[in-house]
């Protein structure tokens, strides 16, 4: 029976196989004749009709090539989500592997599996390999549903093993700081300590921050755009409150205090500054990292530091408790006491 999704009518015919086909329609009437013709066929026994009316089937012909499929998933799906870059990305690196020519009813296991060991022989992390066949997965669902193809080969999620936090002690950060104070770079040096006192994303919440978004004396910031959706406020140090003064009467006339800052002139620099102190495990996400690491170290409440960092589970900030080797003293104390 055809239904509503959205602005669209999805018409819905199991075939003789079990396999479930849902195309959507501009009209109901458009649905349910496909869902009348599709049910005949599978009585006869004879192919399931295209669904012509799909605004994903704009060309099936062109859809079953990979390089068309991708353009048209950015267009259709990535460009509104806010991780659209990313998406975008790690699919274009599946698509420059296959070749935009490729057929993607080509595509099987054995072919995925390649993809995997590929990304793995370049260095990828498992993580990110994940990235790539998630996008991929995303680009043959499409497929399915425009009806090029029948269904989606399996494609097997790599374990994504626990490792350390990698973060900055305070001897690497005097030395990043002096990098960049000896270059005259004084807007990294700022930028960096904020994100280590603030445990801040780097561009999408502190070089977004604008001057409306610190508090009275710069006592605290609220990122209202965060990777949860959930607006946070935190307090700022004393040395940051510092900087951000200073910043105020040099850049007062832009937005914010970093929004001057640009991501590829960062990337020049960062790299620069990586390959100067052999710190390559260093990115700016490490002093978000830094951040967490040292809250846990200071001892605070675990609950606390899940709010400070925005976490959405506390199952992501427990994580860092792997970094302090004296979180279960207490516990080993009371065990000692009950046994004298």
């Amino acid at each position: 029976m055809a239904r509503l999704r959205g602005r669209r009518w999805q018409g819905d015919v199991t075939t003789a196989d079990g396999k479930r086909l849902r195309p959507t329609f501009a009209t109901e009437e458009a649905a349910m004749q496909w869902e009348e013709a599709a049910r005949d066929a599978v009585l006869l026994g004879k192919p399931i009709p295209k669904a012509l009316d799909m605004p994903r089937a704009e060309a099936a012909r062109d859809l079953s090539q990979l390089g068309v499929l991708y353009d048209f998933v950015c267009k259709s799906e990535w460009d509104a989500m806010r991780a659209a870059a990313d998406l975008k990305r790690n699919g274009l690196h599946v698509v420059e592997y296959f070749g935009r020519n490729k057929d993607v009813r080509e595509i099987q296991m054995p072919d995925i599996a390649d993809l995997k060991t590929h990304f793995a022989k370049r260095g990828n992390s498992t993580a990110t390999i994940n990235r790539k066949c998630a996008a991929l997965s995303k680009m043959l669902h499409v497929a399915v549903e425009a009806s090029v193809l029948a269904k989606v080969p399996k494609i097997r999620r790599n374990v994504e093993v626990k490792t350390r936090f990698r973060y900055i002690d305070e001897t690497e950060e005097r030395a990043i700081m002096a990098y960049w104070n000896a270059r005259g770079w004084t807007d990294y040096a700022d930028l960096t300590t904020l994100l280590v006192d603030t445990g801040a994303r780097c561009f999408s919440e502190m070089v977004a921050a604008h001057w409306d978004a610190f508090g009275p004396h710069n006592a605290s910031v609220t990122f209202w755009t965060t990777k949860t959706n959930q607006p946070r406020t935190v307090p700022i140090t004393k040395r940051s409150r510092e900087i951000l003064a200073r910043r105020r009467g040099l850049h007062g006339h832009n937005a914010g205090p970093f929004t001057m800052m640009r991501k590829g002139t960062m990337a020049v620099r960062w790299d620069a500054m990586q390959e100067t102190l052999g710190l390559h495990d260093v990115t700016p996400h490490t002093l978000r990292h830094t951040c967490c690491t040292r809250l846990i170290l200071g001892g605070v409440d675990v609950k606390r530091v899940m709010e400070w960092m925005g976490h959405s589970n506390l199952t992501t900030t427990m994580r860092y408790m792997q970094i302090r080797p004296d979180a279960l003293q207490a516990a080993l104390q009371v065990l000692e006491r009950a046994q004298a």
